[in-house]
């Protein structure tokens, strides 16, 4: 079946990204309704815009990669933003960035080792993504007045952190192994060709 590549999941993804120097731009005015509004309606095209795509089968490979990149310059901006405005502490912020640049690089380096790349989300790097944008979602309605955290505060950061570094080093040991794993695949094919006759 040709699916279209300008497709209804497409476009909702491409405004989502296209929503993300919005956002940036209302935390920076401190427009925090209006920043806190952008953003939940961002975060649930994300959800809306995957079951379309199922739903229509209108999955296509351009398709995931700005559904992906939609989803982390989203995250990624408002995260530091929102970090940068003293909302979020700077360990929090430093665990989710460290992370997903040990997941990048590691999926580089992958790459050129094995000339592949099969990346499938674990339970828990779904769970981290779930708590982090629950958390900016949280910290700019507080922002916006439209909800008070108070006492849940620390223990919402110290699970965003925990979560982070335990979803770091998951894919670092997933990753690592099947890494280990081409890597002596690759001399076992050597030594067998260098064996033939």
């Amino acid at each position: 079946m040709e699916t279209r590549v300008l497709n209804l999941p497409n476009s909702i993804s491409l405004l989502r990204l296209a929503a993300v120097p919005l956002v940036a731009w209302l935390i920076l005015q401190q427009h925090w309704f209006a920043a806190c509004l952008l953003f939940l309606a961002a975060a649930v095209s994300d959800a809306i815009d995957g079951l379309l795509a199922r739903w229509l089968e209108q999955t296509t490979p351009l398709g995931a990669a700005l559904d992906s990149v939609a989803d982390k310059a989203l995250g990624l901006v408002t995260l530091v933003l929102l970090t940068q405005a003293g909302a979020i502490p700077v360990w929090v912020a430093v665990a989710i960035l460290l992370r997903d640049s040990v997941i990048v690089l590691g999926a580089l380096c992958y790459r050129g080792l094995a000339g592949h790349l099969d990346i499938h989300p674990t339970w828990l790097g779904k769970a981290h993504m779930f708590v982090a944008f629950a958390m900016l979602a949280l910290v700019l309605g507080t922002r916006a007045d439209l909800l008070a955290l108070g006492a849940w505060q620390t223990p919402l950061f110290a699970a965003v952190f925990g979560i982070a570094v335990a979803s770091g080093v998951q894919y670092v040991w997933i990753w690592g192994g099947r890494a280990r794993r081409e890597r002596q695949d690759a001399v076992f094919k050597a030594g067998s060709e260098g064996l033939e006759p």
